[in-house]
């Protein structure tokens, strides 16, 4: 919520930019659609620079070091960047846009990003010293060996994951503009440079072990620094200078403020969860948390455009409509917006929860199954992603439930639920581990997932006065769901008939088998009247 002496001001319809009657939907769509495709490219080049990492590392040791390495950096990156500026940064500022008031909104921008520079300063100093400590946190179940090649790769991973930090604020600022190509395909340079770390280090150089890793790690960190001053040149103009503002005074950053310990204890807890995985996995043996990091990352990738993606390109919107003094007209516009994104979530879950459950092995011998990743590690993946694969529209949904709060200044409610999203997926994590592995860790995940995201719907509804899910159209996504999954498994069965089960789990019979679940989504959805391809391609244009 704005402080009290500007709710009038920034709630006056003649002030606030109010979306015209029958638009919002065009303008969330093509949201959507721009922040899509630039996850799509970025995805698509991370998936290239893990199955690179694939091929050097397989799910050896040195790919369990690698993993933790990384899974430290990304912890810290989500709990202050995009995760926490979504919920305290970007709602502010698009309230201060949405209603002309443009020069504070650039002075609390640089004033917020004084604030970002002086923290990441302090946390990556801090764990460049005490990296031998945070790693025992969090892989304590490695051996010595193992846990100081770790803390090595560690004191480079933490100034990395500063660098990612401020290209936030930068994402953050765009975001506001309605520029959500760029920030969202920005991460192509921190991956391609990790790639090519690895092909001169690897295959030029003949480093093996841990020098190559620590190659892909300098990699990243070279990355991390052009993705942030490509960002940074973007957003200058926005916000007419790139000048930090290390100050207190500014009245709209410390609402900002106000809403961070809500912010941060939901993405604090949702990261402490995933350390607490990680920890656990790591008593697994040897290959167990490459394992769960292969499986994490192939469900992160649709999960990035189904749930990531609808919600960046939701919040500034929604954050925009929650200006609105007519209480009932704003939660109309809300229930709207939030019914469409669940709608397209939903259509676009159906053939990746698919692919993922009943197709893993496909998916995994066709995108990572290379070198040192033989066919025991493809096997060892697919069994977790299958699981993740029923976590998928959960966690969607969540994303999308969650946004909608944070939009209406709410931080705390959804911070609650993550907490109890933590506990029952330890708690499930524990008694699971022993008899499945890593399997039993992510059902712990799964199951939690879900109960977050019926916790957060019924906040999400009583806040808004429903979901929009009339919008949803339940009986044809399950008809959807029917023909996605028996036109690839037919495929399969033919496959092995005809050509033997050997061509049929190769990399060619994999693609087939892919392609026929492609191919029934593009004809199905659009007869179903759920998805139209042509209407994707317009937009994307």
């Amino acid at each position: 919520m704005l402080p009290e002496d500007h709710v009038e001001r920034v709630g006056d319809p003649t002030t606030a930019q109010q979306a015209p009657p029958g638009r919002p939907e065009d303008g969330a769509r093509r949201s959507a659609a721009l922040v899509t495709a630039g996850i799509v490219l970025s995805r698509l080049v991370g998936l290239v620079r893990q199955r690179v990492s694939a091929h050097y590392f397989g799910t050896s040791a040195f790919a369990d070091v690698i993993a933790a390495a990384f899974r430290i950096g990304n912890v810290v990156q989500n709990l202050l960047g995009e995760g926490t500026l979504s919920a305290s940064f970007i709602p502010v500022y698009a309230k201060l846009r949405a209603a002309g008031r443009d020069d504070e909104a650039a002075r609390f921008a640089q004033s917020a990003l004084g604030l970002l520079i002086a923290a990441v300063l302090v946390l990556s100093g801090l764990g460049v010293a005490l990296a031998p400590w945070v790693t025992l946190l969090v892989a304590p179940g490695f051996e010595p060996d193992k846990l100081a090649v770790t803390a090595r790769l560690v004191r480079i991973v933490f100034p990395m994951t500063g660098l990612l930090v401020l290209c936030a604020w930068a994402l953050g600022v765009l975001n506001a503009h309605r520029r959500f190509f760029l920030p969202y395909a920005a991460p192509v340079i921190w991956s391609a440079a990790q790639i090519a770390a690895l092909l001169v280090a690897g295959s030029w150089l003949g480093q093996q072990g841990e020098p190559l890793a620590q190659a892909l790690s300098w990699g990243a960190l070279a990355g991390a620094g052009v993705e942030l001053a490509l960002l940074m040149e973007r957003a200058r103009p926005l916000v007419g200078a790139i000048r930090p503002r290390l100050t207190l005074a500014d009245e709209w950053l410390r609402e900002a403020i106000r809403r961070l310990p809500g912010a941060l204890l939901g993405r604090g807890v949702i990261q402490l969860s995933g350390l607490i995985d990680t920890l656990l996995v790591s008593f697994l043996g040897t290959g167990a948390n490459a394992t769960f990091a292969y499986a994490q990352m192939l469900y992160l990738l649709p999960m990035s455009l189904l749930g990531t993606g609808e919600a960046a390109a939701s919040l500034p919107e929604m954050a925009g409509y929650s200006a609105d003094a007519d209480t009932e007209r704003r939660n109309a516009l809300l229930r709207r917006r939030l019914g469409a994104g669940l709608s397209r979530t939903a259509v676009l879950a159906v053939p990746t929860m698919v692919a993922l459950i009943l197709l893993g092995r496909e998916t995994i011998a066709l995108l990572l199954q290379t070198g040192k990743f033989d066919r025991s590690s493809t096997e060892r993946v697919a069994a977790v992603l299958a699981i993740y694969g029923f976590a998928l529209l959960a966690n969607a949904s969540g994303r999308l439930f969650a946004t909608a709060s944070f939009a209406l200044g709410d931080t705390r409610g959804p911070g609650r639920y993550a907490l109890v999203r933590m506990v029952a997926s330890t708690a499930v994590a524990l008694a699971l581990m022993q008899p499945l592995g890593v399997v039993g860790v992510v059902v712990g995940a799964m199951s939690a997932g879900w109960l977050e995201a019926v916790l957060l719907g019924r906040r999400t509804r009583r806040a808004l006065g429903g979901l929009g899910l009339a919008q949803v159209r339940f009986g044809r996504l399950g008809a959807l769901a029917a023909v996605n999954a028996a036109v690839p498994l037919g495929v399969r069965w033919l496959l092995g008939w005809g050509l033997g089960e050997g061509f049929a789990s190769s990399p060619g019979g994999s693609a087939l088998v892919l392609a026929a679940l492609a191919a029934s989504f593009a004809v199905a959805a659009p007869a179903l009247g759920l998805f139209e391809l042509r209407s994707l391609i317009g937009r994307g244009r």
